[in-house]
C-alpha cells in the first residue's frame, strides 16, 4: 500500500438500537471506539475518512448505502466498526475479533493490538465471505469486532482499557497504509469513574489511574465513621475513630 491510500472508518448499522444489544448498546460502542481510533489518525497526520449511516430505515439499506459510500473511489482501506453478541449476558470474557475477506494478515494485526492492549480474549481473525461490506467494496476491507456486548467481563476490560484500544489500533492502521504514529495523542491519562463499597451498600465516588484506584480521604472517612483533621500548616490529614 502507498502513502496516497487513505483509511475509511465507518460505524456499522445505522443508529443507536440498530445492532447488538445486551449489557451495551453495539452502535453506541463501536461509534465511540471509531471515532476516537480516527482522531487518533488525523491528529498524526494519518489521512483517514469517518462515516455514519444516519438515513438507512433498515439492514438492506444500511449495507448498500455503507457499500455505495466507500465505491464513490477506489484509493482507500476500509474499516468498519461492530461488536459481537452471544445468545445470553454472561461474566465470563469471550473476547475479540477481525473479520476479512483477502486481509488476513492486518486483521490478525489488528485482533493481537487489540487483545495486547486489553487483556481480552483473542479470538483472531475470521475469513467471511458473506458479508456485503467485505466482498461487495472494490477496496480492501476489515470488520472489527471490539467484544460483545453480552459479556460483563468485555464491557470491563473495553471501558478500563478504551484508551489504549484505540492507541494500539490506530498504530497497527496507520503503518498498514505506510505511516508511522509516534506521539501519544489526547486523553491518554484520562481517569477512569469508578466506585468503592463497603459491605456491598454503601458507595462512594472513585477514580482509576494508571492501575490503581484513587478517592478522597474525607469520602472514606465518613463511609468508615471516622473523624478527619486536616493541618493545613503541616499538610497532614489524621483520621480518628469516633468514640
Amino acid at each position: 500500500m502507498t502513502k496516497t491510500q487513505e483509511i475509511e472508518f465507518h460505524v456499522g448499522h445505522y443508529g443507536d438500537g440498530t445492532g447488538a444489544r445486551g449489557i451495551i448498546d453495539e452502535v453506541q460502542y463501536a461509534r465511540k471506539f471509531i471515532k476516537r481510533i480516527y482522531e487518533i489518525c488525523v491528529a498524526n497526520g494519518v489521512p483517514a475518512t469517518y462515516y455514519e449511516d444516519k438515513i438507512s430505515k433498515n439492514q438492506t439499506q444500511n449495507i448498500n448505502n455503507l457499500i455505495a459510500h466507500h465505491n464513490q473511489d477506489r484509493n482507500g482501506f476500509i474499516v468498519s466498526g461492530h461488536l459481537n453478541a452471544s445468545g445470553s449476558v454472561t461474566d465470563q470474557g469471550i473476547g475479540a475479533e477481525v473479520l476479512y475477506y483477502d486481509q488476513v494478515t492486518v486483521a490478525q494485526k489488528v485482533v493481537d493490538a487489540i487483545c495486547n492492549a486489553s487483556g481480552m480474549k483473542n479470538r483472531g481473525a475470521k475469513k467471511r465471505t458473506d458479508l456485503g461490506v467485505l466482498v461487495r467494496t472494490y477496496e480492501p476491507a476489515i470488520l472489527i469486532e471490539f467484544g460483545f456486548v453480552t459479556s460483563k467481563k468485555d464491557v470491563e476490560l473495553m471501558d478500563q482499557h478504551f484508551e489504549a484500544i484505540c492507541r494500539a489500533v490506530a498504530k497497527v492502521l496507520a503503518a498498514h497504509i505506510g505511516y508511522t504514529i509516534k506521539v501519544e495523542v489526547g486523553n491518554v491519562d484520562k481517569p477512569i469513574e469508578a466506585k468503592v463499597m463497603l459491605n456491598d451498600s454503601k458507595t462512594i465516588p472513585a477514580i482509576i489511574k494508571d492501575d490503581r484506584t484513587y478517592v478522597q480521604v474525607r469520602e472514606i472517612a465518613n463511609l468508615l465513621g471516622l473523624k478527619l483533621v486536616y493541618n493545613d500548616e503541616s499538610k497532614t490529614t489524621k483520621l480518628y475513630e469516633v468514640k
